[in-house]
């Protein structure tokens, strides 16, 4: 569930990202080392760092916040993971290969009889090969050498691979407006930094959280501040809004195999 801080990492990341565009071991774009982090500077730490020529820029939220939820309550699947594990089937064998990946529930299908493995997390193509001949054997003679699992007496083998995703319900939305504040020691820095930062942040329309949801971030207004230039420090704060979800969530698997449970006798009169 993403909530006010997970917005505040990721606004502190994608700074991070727009100021140092070839990494943090190398220089800055705008030519002066860059401090990027949440919440509001110490002023000990932003003196030392002023007269050093290190431009802070800090995220912040701002009070006032917009309720605007939606009426939808739907459950939402979220992206599954990348299936990386292979099954093959060549006559009465089967051959599993790739790698393995959890949560993932590998089936194979004999004769319309469905046997399904939940991948472990120590498992390799020639455990699941062996697992699923175990499974199998219980209702066919199968067996397996190797990663290949052999099924003698079947007339038709089917497989299926499921993942094991994420289902979410959102149950309130709201806007928050955050403070982008660029503190630097001269003008002309931060007009470089607000230069550099300003475009790249209004070019967003998305922002991914850590839930796997998305945030909608729009820009709202700018403020330069040279009260304290005396002190050799000039800021100016740019406002962005972001409007994110609060969700609730469940683990829902892929269907590998289908069950049916019928009770009663054939009526053929309610084909009529």
């Amino acid at each position: 569930m993403a909530d006010l801080s997970d917005v505040e990492n990721v606004l502190v990341s994608l700074i991070t990202q727009i100021v140092y565009p070839n990494g943090t071991a190398a220089d800055s774009a705008v030519g002066q080392p860059c401090r990027v982090f949440r919440g509001w500077p110490i002023p000990a730490n932003l003196d030392a760092d002023l007269k050093a020529g290190v431009v802070n820029i800090s995220v912040y939220p701002l009070d006032g916040e917009q309720n605007v939820t939606r009426f939808s309550t739907d459950w939402t699947v979220l992206p599954s993971p990348r299936i990386t594990l292979t099954m093959a089937v060549s006559g009465t064998a089967l051959t599993i290969g790739g790698s393995v990946c959890c949560p993932l529930n590998a089936a194979i299908v004999v004769d319309g009889t469905a046997f399904i493995y939940p991948l472990q997390a120590k498992d390799t193509p020639t455990s699941v090969a062996t697992a699923l001949a175990a499974l199998i054997n219980t209702t066919y003679a199968a067996s397996s050498n190797g990663s290949v699992v052999t099924v003698p007496g079947a007339t038709r083998l089917e497989t299926r691979l499921g993942t094991v995703a994420n289902v979410v319900q959102e149950i309130k939305r709201q806007k928050k407006p955050f403070r982008i504040t660029i503190w630097c020691n001269s003008p002309q820095v931060r007009d470089t930094v607000a230069r550099l930062l300003d475009p790249a942040l209004a070019s967003l329309n998305d922002i991914a959280l850590s839930d796997g949801t998305a945030g909608r971030i729009r820009y709202v207004r700018t403020h330069p501040e040279d009260g304290a230039q005396k002190s050799r420090l000039y800021r100016r704060d740019l406002v962005y809004s972001v409007e994110y979800g609060t969700i609730i969530s469940q683990r829902a698997a892929t269907i590998v195999a289908e069950q049916l449970n019928i009770t009663g006798g054939f009526d053929p009169d309610a084909l009529n």
